[in-house]
């Protein structure tokens, strides 16, 4: 990879942008704009950047953020490890104050709406406009998971989807076709049978309880789960995930779990735990997030398994379904507190993480650049991990609709929490799938609206 080159296509220009803090909604609160400001730095331009990226994911960054700061002699970026997504948003929240805050920060999907609403974040759009910096080569899927009324609040930088991991050596053993896994959700009750009675295993598919799957099989079938165009058009006022859609989900996941077919995992904080039932082969398929898909194949494919062969399919949705899955992971915000010096400098250093080299380098998730993939880097990656490309499809295949853009709304953490618990008391307690639908969704227009009234 040729650093220097990169970075003299993306640029290093000497205009520095003024900071203004960002509004939140929809249509009850608006990002603000800036007009670019002239400034020229005294000396070298220190910046910190609140990652949460670990393992081989946080030396990738490390690596790539080493590169950059090598390359040139104007910025360097400091890389500060904060733990989880929820602890490096608590300690922005905390910090907002006093002022302590870096100049960028990573933060997960789910936190789009309260990420505008606390002020806290310079608009990237500002930047862009301000430029007038190229977005044509981005996954449009990407960045309009991150616009707030039109405008992009923060670069995507680490994109992931749900994909189906299977086992093609227990499916030949069922007489299934190993290269054709299943599609809908009757297809996965129908496979499953069919490995449960052909002894193959005692269960076909490992499920956690995680609304992150409902949430995307309900944008596969086409179905929002807010009003107001998935929060979208306007501030989100209730959850509209309990209709017919949402309800065949419910349903079909109790009745799974009551015939045998699948085996319920529970709550699963590591992520890991439905994976392991395939390893111990209580299992054979299973959902989890592509950006596990190399850790999940250097383990199952590590000769420890020698009965379990990976494949990966589409996440299976309802029969029918007009939707497609929602962007998932994070995205790089920079701070409006910070002097303009650093704001620009912030956004440097997005232009480096963003461009088509780095970003096929950054192939762990979804490059979020469409030329990406025809680097070497990217080949690379496909021709060692085949499977990563039916996550690259299945995302662009998605429709832009309000549905597969993904719900926007503030208490995303309470909202999945009632709909974690209305599935644990419908698994666990044998409650009735449309009354648990109904309650979580009572609970969560609830959340809503006393967030709403908080912030509005």
């Amino acid at each position: 990879m040729k650093v220097r080159a990169i970075l003299t296509a993306v640029g290093l220009v000497a205009a520095v942008m003024a900071g203004a803090a960002c509004g939140g909604g929809e249509e009850a609160a608006s990002t603000a704009t800036t007009q670019p400001q002239a400034a020229t730095p005294s000396g070298p331009v220190n910046i910190s950047f609140w990652h949460v990226a670990t393992g081989a994911v946080q030396d990738t960054l490390t690596r790539l953020t080493d590169d950059f700061n090598a390359s040139q002699d104007r910025i360097t970026v400091s890389l500060v490890f904060q733990g989880t997504y929820d602890d490096n948003m608590n300690k922005i929240l905390a910090s907002l104050g006093s002022g302590d805050l870096p100049a960028l920060a990573q933060l997960d999907d789910p936190k789009t709406q309260l990420v505008a609403d606390s002020g806290a974040v310079l608009p990237v759009q500002d930047f862009i406009d301000a430029e007038g910096y190229d977005l044509s080569d981005f996954l449009p899927q990407a960045l309009g998971y991150y616009r707030v009324d039109g405008r992009l609040l923060g670069m995507p930088f680490n994109v992931t989807n749900p994909v189906l991991y299977y086992n093609k050596k227990a499916f030949e053993k069922a007489g299934l076709d190993p290269q054709q896994p299943p599609r809908t959700l009757d297809e996965v009750r129908e496979y499953s049978q069919k490995i449960v009675d052909a002894g193959v295993a005692p269960h076909g598919i490992a499920l956690d309880i995680n609304p992150w799957y409902f949430e995307q099989m309900l944008a596969k079938a086409g179905a929002e789960f807010l009003n107001n165009g998935n929060g979208r058009q306007a501030r989100t006022t209730e959850a509209t995930f309990d209709g017919e859609e949402g309800l065949a989900i419910f349903t079909w996941w109790k009745e799974m779990v009551d015939s045998g077919l699948v085996f319920n995992v529970g709550r699963n904080p590591t992520g890991a735990d439905q994976i392991l039932a395939i390893a111990s082969q209580q299992a054979e398929m299973t959902i989890g997030s592509v950006s596990a898909l190399r850790t999940v194949v250097n383990l199952l494919q590590s000769g420890q398994y020698p009965d379990i062969e990976l494949g990966v399919g589409a996440l299976p949705g309802l029969a029918g379904g007009t939707g497609g899955v929602v962007v998932s992971g994070g995205a790089v915000y920079i701070m409006a507190s910070r002097p303009p010096e650093e704001q620009q400098a912030a956004w440097e250093y997005i232009k480096f993480l963003s461009s088509a080299e780095i970003q096929a380098e950054w192939f762990s998730y979804i490059p979020t650049r469409t030329s990406s993939l025809n680097l070497p880097a990217a080949q690379d990656v496909v021709a060692q991990y085949p499977q990563f490309q039916v996550a690259v499809d299945q995302l662009a295949a998605s429709p832009s609709t309000a549905a597969a853009a993904g719900p926007l709304l503030g208490p995303y953490a309470q909202v999945r929490a009632a709909i974690a618990s209305a599935i644990e008391e419908m698994l666990l307690t044998g409650k009735d799938p449309a009354a648990a639908l109904a309650g979580a969704a009572s609970q969560a227009s609830e959340a809503i609206q006393s967030y709403n009234s908080r912030v509005e």
